[in-house]
This record gives C-alpha cells, sequence and structure tokens, in this order.
C-alpha cells in the first residue's frame, strides 16, 4: 500500500518537463523525469568548531558567529525553474563538544506567528525548519520547526513519509534551546517590517542513536536540509489570514525556500538533502574546501531506479523485474567501466545492485527506499 505523499512525488515526478543548461554533462542524457532532479547538486557547508561560550538569544553576537559563514540564499524547493523568494533567507552554523548551533536571518514584511504551544503544527505559520540525518541512510532522522515567537514543533521520523511508516511526534530534542528576535512588530499588518532571526542549539545527544554520544565523527558528512515555509497572507479584520484561490476556496499554496533545492515539493527526500562536513579547525582559522565524495553522485543510478519503480508500481501495481523497460539513460548515472548494475524482483518488492568490477564496493537499494553500502578496504 502507497502513502498519499508517496502517490504526491509520484506526480511530481511525472510532470517535470524542463530541459534545464545547456553545458554537456550526464544528466543532459537523461530523460525529463530525472533531469530536473539530478542537475541540482546539493550545497555543502563546512562547519567549524567555536571554542567561546555561544548564549543562545537570538542576536548571535559572538566573534565566533561573526566569523561563521552564510550559507547561499535560499532558493525555490523545485530549484530555478520556480521564482526567486520574495524575501531573502540564509543560515550558518558552528559546533563544540556538546552542540550544533544554527542560527538564520530570514527577511519578511510581514512578521506573524499564532501556533503557541509546543508541537503545535508550526508550518501553519510562517517558520525556519531543519532537516538532520546523522549517518545519511535516509532512515531514522530528525525534523524541527520554530516560528517567530520560539515555538518548538519537532519529530523524528524513522522512514520518509513516502513508506508507510509515522513520525512520532510525541519525541523532542532533550536540552534543545532556541531564541528569536523580530526586527519589526509581531501580528500588525499596519506597518512593514524587516526582519526575524532565529539562534538554535542542538545537542549531539538529542541525535544519538543506541548508547553513542550522538558527537559527529570527523569522516563522516551529515546530510541536512534547511528550509523556509511562506505563506501568502493578508490583513484583514487585524488579523492575517492566509490567501485563498477563488476557484477552489482554499488556501493558496505555501512557498517552500530551501537552501539546497531538492526539485520536488516534498523535504522528506533526505537523498536530496545537503552535505555538512564538520572541521576539527577553530571557525577564522582555517579554510577547508568540501567535495562530495564520488560514491554520492553513483547512488544516484539507484535513487533513479527507485523513483522509475513508483512511478512504474503506481500504474502496475507490480514493480519493474526489467532495467531496460525502466530506462537506458539510467546508465548516465554511473560509470559502466566500473560498476555492473543488477535488478531482481519479488511478488512485493526488488532490489536493486551496483556492484564494483573490483568487488570492493556494492551498493544495493530496495523498494522501501533502503540504500546500503559496503565498501572493502
Amino acid at each position: 500500500m502507497k502513502t498519499k505523499s508517496f502517490i504526491i512525488l509520484i506526480g511530481i515526478l511525472g510532470i517535470f518537463q524542463v530541459v534545464v543548461g545547456q553545458s554537456k554533462s550526464r544528466t543532459d542524457m537523461l530523460k525529463d523525469d530525472l533531469k530536473r532532479i539530478f542537475s541540482l547538486v546539493p550545497q555543502t557547508y563546512v562547519v567549524y568548531q567555536t571554542k567561546e561560550k555561544i548564549t543562545i538569544d537570538g542576536k548571535a553576537k559572538e566573534s565566533s558567529w561573526q566569523k561563521a559563514e552564510w550559507t547561499k540564499d535560499f532558493n525555490d524547493i523545485e530549484g530555478d525553474i520556480r521564482p526567486k523568494p520574495a524575501y531573502r533567507t540564509h543560515a550558518k552554523m558552528l559546533w563544540d563538544d556538546q552542540y550544533l548551533y544554527v542560527m538564520a536571518e530570514l527577511e519578511d514584511q510581514n512578521i506573524w506567528a499564532y501556533q503557541k504551544n509546543h508541537d503545535d503544527i508550526v508550518f501553519l505559520d510562517n517558520d525556519f525548519e531543519i532537516f538532520i540525518d546523522p549517518d545519511n541512510d535516509t532512515k531514522n532522522y530528525f525534523e524541527f520547526e520554530t516560528n517567530a515567537i520560539q515555538t518548538v514543533f519537532d519529530l523524528f521520523l524513522p522512514e520518509p513519509y513516502r513508506t508507510e511508516s509515522y513520525p512520532l511526534h510525541n519525541w523532542d530534542f532533550k536540552g534543545v534551546k532556541v531564541a528569536t528576535v523580530i526586527d519589526g512588530t509581531l501580528n500588525n499588518g499596519k506597518d512593514k517590517d524587516k526582519k526575524w532571526t532565529v539562534e538554535i542549539a542542538i545537542p549531539f545527544s538529542a541525535v544519538s542513536f543506541g548508547m553513542g554520544n550522538g558527537k559527529p565523527k570527523l569522516e563522516q558528512p551529515w546530510r541536512l536540509g534547511f528550509s523556509r515555509v511562506e505563506w501568502n497572507t493578508e490583513w484583514k479584520d487585524g488579523k492575517y489570514e492566509k490567501i485563498k484561490d477563488p476557484q477552489t476556496g482554499k488556501n493558496l499554496p505555501e512557498n517552500n525556500w530551501v537552501w539546497s533545492p531538492v526539485g520536488a515539493i516534498s523535504m522528506h527526500m533526505p537523498e536530496r538533502w545537503g552535505y555538512v562536513k564538520f572541521s576539527p579547525n577553530e571557525v577564522g582559522t582555517a579554510t577547508e574546501e568540501f567535495k562530495i565524495p564520488d560514491i554520492e553522485f553513483t547512488k544516484e543510478a539507484l535513487w533513479a531506479i527507485f523513483y522509475r519503480e513508483e512511478q512504474y508500481y503506481s500504474k502496475n501495481k507490480k514493480y519493474c523485474a526489467d532495467l531496460n523497460e525502466l530506462g537506458s539513460d539510467i546508465e548516465n548515472l554511473y560509470d559502466t567501466s566500473l560498476y555492473k548494475l543488477s535488478l531482481k524482483t519479488t511478488a512485493m518488492n526488488y532490489e536493486a545492485v551496483l556492484d564494483s568490477n573490483d568487488g570492493k564496493t556494492k551498493l544495493i537499494i530496495n523498494g522501501d527506499g533502503k540504500l546500503s553500502t559496503t565498501v572493502l578496504k
């Protein structure tokens, strides 16, 4: 049984009919449904250490914050095929032995927030969101949301919504600290505001698994997504109200502005989030480059099979057993001189495998979207 969100994803993949760019690359040789997604290279960020005490007050005045670099400005979640965001959003990060620190600045002329209680559905307001997958397996990841009055909605997801799994809404980030500062007036549509800032300290212990302390391994980048939800509103009868579609009477869709566009209107595609590398160097003392490992791009061949298999399943109520039927263009996503691709199916599942010719690397994905990697020394 497929979930509603999964059907939405299939529909999104089906309507990508955009050819992007003219430069010669492997994505130029893909069919349109995959071209849109794989033309968007995930963003990267090197997080440097701070040696000074960070006070979470929403102001980020410490010298470490002044030295930390901003991310690239947020873009639409689907990328450049959509209009540029109306307001600027960017973020920066630091870390120490206990916390991952995040500071974000959200420009906005109309700052409002009505969700007041912990675990209210914060994205019903304009909000700032963080998604964290510490081990890059697209499973067991964390979501944090806050609005301009620092109301927190946090949850743990064993699986993305595209599976039959359900998020754990009663899970909380233990020990998290958050503060916001508003440059303007809250819930007042009679004037123009400037921005709101949010500062967050997430304990590594809150994103640990088993008996671990959650402290990042320097050799293992995290997958991380930042998102901003921005609704279309109007000031009416002393309150901000969402603008409705005159044809349907429903609220106009929210804007989703993100650090690293995923190519579809779904933040719950962890395989498309950005990469965050933790540096042992103190902020301001060094400059490091981070290159996405080649194996991460090789994985995209298996994700292409996953997306195509979901399209196939939605039409045929079974998985495809023939790689050729899924599309010969998938070969453009991996080096055929280094890997061999195979596929086998059962009545209810499938397994696609990339085996390296030297026998040292094996990548496997199945119908649950679980991608495992084995690399022999």
